[in-house]
């Protein structure tokens, strides 16, 4: 039970921070595009 909680903790976090860093991606993109 510990193991899938800590495991769905982990896998959500690394989600968030994916999704982080592909919108952090995409406005760095728009920003130097529009220089």
């Amino acid at each position: 039970m510990l193991n899938f909680l800590f495991g769905s903790m982990c896998g959500g976090v690394l989600g968030v921070i994916t999704m982080c860093l592909c919108t952090a991606a995409k406005w760095g993109d728009e920003h130097i595009d529009s220089r």
